[in-house]
């Protein structure tokens, strides 16, 4: 485990807030070879599971010896909700959780990495800094067909009384406008979001989705980073589906403290 080749990417203005630890974890670093190399933490990638145990402890060591909860992401809709007045599964001390299918989790509670794995889909990170809340969401092209952005930003607000305006959001590095090609994006795509097709390309700007789903909601512009990072155009970084077919997972985490 070759802690010293691991590298963190981090969203400047969640930096500014010393209530919350996060990282955008490149593929360097860890332990898998061949197309996954090397920090893989995607359990359904086909890489050895022992490996990728291995992988995820790397990264649980880097950030610290708090629960990780990984999900089951199936890209879809669901939303995930742990509130530490009704949940029990941090009073074991376990150092890695997964026992959840779905595509975004919100919490409450302290000392708890929340856990997205991408490999072009976008990992988005939310924080309340008034309610003390946060949320990690993977939106895929079907999840931002779904609005799962939307959806989150709701589920905050309904659950713990978040006001959008008060939210900082993060989109790290995923699939760019420069390589998002869907040639059957008439079938996949609904036609309210043809408008973010590259003119004269069959091409959609997903960061400007993800960008305009948060800004609808109330998330205010000043308050939401890209890091304009195209995954499938640096696969020497960031694993890339689109690029790579065979490939491994990312780690994006974020957790308050």
């Amino acid at each position: 485990m070759n802690k010293t080749h691991i590298k963190l990417y981090e969203f400047e203005h969640f930096k500014n807030h010393p209530g919350i630890v996060h990282g955008i974890f490149t593929r360097a670093g860890g332990t898998s070879t061949g197309a996954f190399d090397s920090l893989n933490i995607g359990i359904n990638s086909g890489d050895d599971q022992s490996t990728i145990a291995k992988n995820r402890d790397i990264i649980i060591q880097k950030m610290g010896s708090k629960p990780f909860v990984f999900l089951n992401q199936v890209h879809k809709s669901g939303i995930k909700v742990l509130e530490k007045e009704k949940t029990d599964l941090f009073k074991k001390k376990r150092s890695s959780i997964e026992a959840y299918t779905a595509d975004s989790i919100i919490t409450d509670i302290k000392d708890v990495f929340l856990v997205i794995q991408v490999a072009d889909c976008q990992a988005v990170m939310l924080y309340d800094p008034q309610k003390k809340i946060i949320a990690n969401i993977h939106s895929g092209w079907r999840g931002s067909v779904k609005n799962i952005i939307g959806k989150t930003l709701d589920k905050m607000g309904l659950q713990f009384g978040c006001q959008p305006e008060n939210i900082i959001a993060g989109i790290a590095p995923s699939l760019g406008p420069c390589c998002s090609e869907f040639v059957n994006y008439k079938d996949e795509i609904p036609q309210n979001l043809w408008r973010y097709k590259i003119k004269g390309k069959d091409y959609f700007n997903f960061w400007e989705i993800s960008r305009d789903q948060l800004r609808e909601k109330g998330v205010k512009k000043n308050n939401i980073q890209n890091m304009e990072i195209c995954t499938k155009c640096n696969t020497e970084m960031f694993y890339s589906f689109r690029k790579e077919k065979t490939t491994g997972r990312f780690a994006c985490v974020i957790s308050m403290v």
